[in-house]
């Protein structure tokens, strides 16, 4: 019994290992990481709102992160996605109304 066990246990161990050691990037750090790409597109631009996540994709842990940037008297949406290290990729922009 101890002979067929012992693999069992070393096969879902070594399944399990990848998933304990994923680094995940921070809430925080994807709101300033989607910030700070947000306000990349515009010259004088500052945030009017807080970054709020609307989606966690499964299994690959990105997240989609809204950022509300206000550039002069526009106000933009902006959606990106931030992976596990935090790199950001942009999706697209909405503009609010006037």
């Amino acid at each position: 019994m101890k002979s067929v066990l012992l693999p069992v246990i070393a096969l879902f161990s070594s399944l399990l290992v990848p998933f304990v050691g994923q680094a995940e990037c921070r809430d925080r750090d994807a709101f300033a990481a989607s910030d700070d790409r947000a306000k990349a597109f515009f010259r004088n631009a500052e945030i009017f709102h807080p970054a709020k996540i609307l989606k966690v994709h499964h299994p690959s842990r990105r997240k989609e992160v809204a950022s509300y940037v206000k550039s002069g008297n526009k106000r933009y949406s902006i959606f990106n996605l931030v992976d596990e290290e935090c790199k950001v990729f942009y999706r697209k922009r909405t503009r609010q109304g006037d």
